[in-house]
């Protein structure tokens, strides 16, 4: 009967660990690279110049976008880097297809045993994409040729002509308020009436809804197929940040890793992107995040931030001659940005863009400064979670009623690190109350500036800008050099 029960133990535990040639997190849900978990710091970007591809790596960045060839790999090996490889298309694999799950097959195979590979990524914004490309129709092109029509109806005297326009008005009401089903057929009887019926039924929002789970089931499928030729890599899915919890798990389901991108800087200045989430300030990419971590439970989560200005993309809807509006996120608004994110549970920073600005513009240079900063905070930030100690603000002369600065608390050997986030737009002074016995006497030094405090109480006493980090530590060793 013991022998039973210890080889039922065994068994058990031999299910439960994870096979050495498989992906694993440690329990905050930081990527293991040899045993260590590593704060994963990427660009979108392929320098192509070597200078260029150095200065990546000695700035703390340790991931970068990969072509699907060797040469690409081995030269990104060269400089110490790790490559992720978008897989787009080839991923959707509808069933028996068995042609482009051999295309698929055959590319994992060709690179899986390359060392600099680290992951493979879906295709990009895949779910939200399956919903856009009926948006234009659906808000701009159908009511437009539907008003034509009875624009036309009209000038031939068709005394129908005013109810049509009538029924158009009230199925805009229904579209503005998402009462899919009660515009679709006041939409069918239209096009009835003025033609020969919807020429685009595929864009029918209902249409639309039962295609993104549609091709979330033939991902998940090229999702598995990937899995069980290449166990041994990150797969990792981008989303926009517009979509629902409910759609984000369906299309998470095979993934390790899920995120998004969001780039509302300058925050508040009606810059649009990120406007399905409830904030579309700076903060919006903490509630992206959250967002993102609800919609793959128990994965990590790798966000993927701003490097750039909305001018800098001449094809965006943006006015490009708008100083204020499309201008480059400064270094306040990157670092906040990047921290908010970590703040809320992120697990990896990505940028996307910078291959649209100068290689000396300050920018540039910001995203390159803050990965030093993040790289030499890498032991606290990948560190377990400790309580967050007790932040008691002080009253100011905004509507501010307490909650910020957010504490992030770790230990790292006989060191403490403390970052403090104000999500708040306006400054903030702030006792920390409720440090940990240890740091009492000892000096927290204000990280990158000449301040330091002494914890007498098991408190200190600070103040900080609005949308600001304060990374305070007892040894200066975690600043960047």
């Amino acid at each position: 009967m013991r022998v039973h029960f210890v080889l039922a133990i065994v068994a058990f535990l031999c299910v439960g660990a994870a096979a050495p040639d498989q992906v694993r997190f440690n329990k905050e849900g930081f990527l293991l690279i040899d045993g260590k978990p590593r704060l994963i710091l990427g660009l979108y970007e392929r320098p192509d110049d070597d200078a260029l591809l150095e200065q990546v790596a000695q700035s703390g960045f340790n991931l970068v976008c990969a072509n699907t060839d060797k040469a690409t790999l081995d030269r990104l090996q060269a400089f110490g880097l790790r490559a992720w490889i978008p897989l787009g298309g080839q991923l959707d694999l509808p069933k028996g297809d068995a042609e482009a799950k051999n295309r698929l097959i055959e590319t994992v195979d060709a690179l899986k045993d390359h060392p600099a590979l680290l992951c493979w990524e879906g295709p990009d914004e895949a779910l939200w994409m399956t919903y856009f490309a009926a948006y234009g129709w659906l808000m701009g092109e159908q009511p437009k040729q539907l008003m034509e029509r009875i624009g036309k109806a009209a000038a031939k005297g068709d005394p129908n002509a005013a109810k049509y326009g009538k029924m158009l008005e009230k199925a805009l009401d229904y579209t503005q308020r998402c009462m899919w089903k009660e515009a679709e057929p006041l939409y069918d009887d239209l096009w009835k009436a003025l033609g020969d019926g919807d020429p685009r039924p595929d864009l029918r929002p209902t249409a639309r809804l039962q295609a993104a789970q549609d091709l979330g089931d033939r991902l998940t499928r090229g999702w598995e197929c990937v899995r069980k030729h290449d166990p041994k890599h990150v797969l990792w899915q981008n989303h926009a940040p517009c979509n629902s919890v409910a759609d984000l798990r369906v299309h998470n389901r095979a993934v390790d890793a899920a995120g998004c991108d969001i780039y509302p800087a300058p925050g508040g200045m009606g810059v649009r992107h990120g406007q399905a989430l409830s904030d579309s300030d700076l903060t919006g990419v903490g509630v992206a995040t959250d967002v993102m971590r609800e919609g793959a439970p128990g994965k990590a989560c790798w966000m993927v931030l701003q490097g750039f200005g909305w001018t800098d993309l001449k094809d965006d809807p943006f006015n490009p001659t708008d100083p204020v509006r499309g201008r480059r996120p400064n270094l306040q608004e990157t670092r906040f940005m990047a921290y908010d994110a970590l703040l809320h549970g992120a697990n990896a920073i990505l940028y996307w863009g910078t291959s649209a600005i100068e290689k000396d513009s300050t920018l540039w240079n910001d995203v390159m400064k803050l990965g030093k900063e993040l790289r030499a905070l890498e032991l606290a930030i990948v560190a377990p979670k400790l309580k967050s100690p007790v932040v008691v603000a002080e009253p100011n002369y905004t509507t501010f009623n307490g909650g910020d600065p957010k504490l992030i608390l770790r230990q790292v050997g006989d060191d403490w690190v403390l970052i403090a986030v104000n999500e708040w737009r306006s400054g903030v002074a702030f006792d920390v109350k409720d440090l940990p016995k240890a740091l009492e006497g000892k000096t927290l030094y204000h990280l990158n500036s000449d301040e330091g405090h002494v914890v007498k109480n098991s408190s200190f006493h600070d103040g900080i800008r609005g949308h600001d980090v304060h990374v305070y530590a007892t040894s200066r060793r975690f600043e960047a050099k």
